[in-house]
């Protein structure tokens, strides 16, 4: 059966609109979904949505820019919402690093949406699925419950301000009561005083008139004359007894300088003592050249070297690393200190020696203080400084203050206990060939160990 041309007509157009209608919405929809324009994606982190849903807008400096795609749930309750966003690629450039998220309300109860402020100009743009910093959501719920309890607040304190005031006009009422009270206790003293006083001015006054007529012990003394001459003649007696002292005092004086004189006693004896002075002086002066003289003899110096006769203050650095004070099957033992375990710097920048250093020192000590006291003990000081002055000078610093502290500390000979500012090489060291700090040595004869003792630390040649 055919199909009336006017019906075939109405029913293409309402076909036609139907795509047509169909066409415009699909865009629309489209358009707000952002399906044909080009986007990127940016995230935020949330302790709490507020209610945001996924879908709800993205603002971005108040424009309208795109949408939220995911929320992500926390794996655990310290954890955060992970919001997903979906934004326009020309808003690109404004969101930056530096830009902050924030959910809020489309009007008073409206709709939840992301708000993403504007970045500055230092902070780089925000890569595809980065991460921006986000502000907690403020609900109006939060808001009425901060003025519920910030009400609570103010009727308690309008309650306890209350009750302090009337304390206050109870406490005044009470003080002007006291006050009142005192004044009528006051003005009865006041009263007693006055006439107690009047009656004290009347006794002066009698004391007074009987004073100039001369009565009584004090009245005598002031009109009789007889006092002042007995006063008079002790003075004279006392400057004739002063003259007598001072003259006794000069002939002492003249009879010193006699004794004192050149041609006195004492000037002898003096003479004869000096001149014994000089004579042991010299005679010790001698004995000490000709000692210093057969230490460096080629037929005595072995002797000397092998009993300890030397002179640390005379060994130079380079000697003591060519092992000078090793002869005679001397031993080193050595222990190294660190300078972080042993010194601090005072207020000005000077190196000191700690206590916990003092106890580090101590405990070294302490497995050397059972060798012979005779034992020549080196305090090796090392430093890790730019030049080398600057290394002489700090590693012969904290050498000395190690010597100085144990000297004093352990009662040692100041003659067996020296000083080698090793400078920043430290050969066999525990780091190699490098210290910063102390190392404690002490030169021990193999006859001060026991053999078996000895042999079984490897110190010595079982030879």
């Amino acid at each position: 059966m055919a199909i009336p041309r006017t019906r075939a007509i109405g029913v293409g157009a309402f076909i036609i609109g139907g795509v047509v209608l169909f066409s415009v919405g699909l865009f629309l929809i489209g358009d707000r979904r952002m399906f044909f324009s080009k986007t990127f994606e940016v995230r935020s982190e949330f302790s709490r949505i507020s209610g945001l849903q996924t879908g709800a807008k993205v603002r971005v400096a108040g424009l309208d820019a795109g949408e939220v795609t995911e929320i992500h749930v926390p794996a655990g309750p310290r954890a955060k919402f992970v919001i997903a966003m979906r934004v326009r690629e020309d808003v690109r450039p404004i969101v930056r690093t530096d830009s902050v998220a924030s959910i809020q309300n489309d009007g008073l109860v409206g709709n939840k949406f992301v708000q993403i402020e504007a970045g500055t100009e230092a902070a780089p743009v925000v890569a595809d699925k980065g991460t921006i910093k986000s502000q907690e959501p403020f609900d109006l719920a939060d808001l009425l419950q901060k003025m519920s309890e910030t009400i609570d607040t103010v009727n308690d304190t309008i309650v306890a301000v209350r009750g302090e005031v009337d304390t206050a006009l109870a406490s005044i009422t009470d003080t002007a009561e006291s006050a009142q009270e005192l004044m009528d206790d006051v003005g009865k003293d006041v009263r007693d005083i006055t006439t107690a006083g009047r009656k004290a001015a009347d006794n002066v006054n009698v004391i007074v008139a009987n004073l100039r007529e001369g009565r009584g012990t004090v009245g005598k003394l002031l009109t009789d004359d007889t006092l002042y001459r007995q006063a008079r003649d002790v003075a004279d007696q006392a400057q004739k007894a002063v003259a007598n002292v001072r003259e006794a005092s000069e002939n002492a004086k003249a009879a010193i300088a006699d004794l004192r004189g050149s041609g006195g006693p004492m000037k002898g004896l003096t003479g004869d003592m000096s001149q014994t002075l000089g004579y042991a002086r010299d005679a010790m002066q001698d004995l000490a050249e000709t000692t210093e003289a057969l230490k460096h003899n080629f037929f005595f110096r072995g002797f000397f070297n092998r009993r300890g006769y030397f002179d640390l203050n005379d060994v130079s650095v380079q000697e003591y690393r060519n092992g000078i004070l090793e002869n005679a099957g001397r031993v080193p033992l050595r222990i190294w200190l660190q300078s972080t375990v042993l010194f601090a710097r005072d207020a000005t920048g000077k190196e000191i020696l700690t206590d916990d250093g003092r106890v580090r020192v101590d405990s070294a000590m302490s497995t050397f203080v059972r060798y012979p006291r005779t034992s020549p003990l080196v305090i090796e000081g090392y430093a890790q400084e730019p030049t080398d002055d600057q290394q002489f000078v700090r590693s012969r610093t904290r050498a000395a203050l190690i010597r100085d502290y144990i000297v004093a500390r352990f009662g040692l000979d100041p003659a067996v206990v020296a000083v080698m500012p090793m400078g920043a090489e430290a050969h066999g060291s525990p780091s190699g060939d490098a210290w910063d700090g102390v190392a404690l040595a002490v030169f021990v004869e193999k006859s001060a160990f026991a053999p078996s003792k000895a042999v079984a630390q490897g110190l010595i040649d079982p030879k």
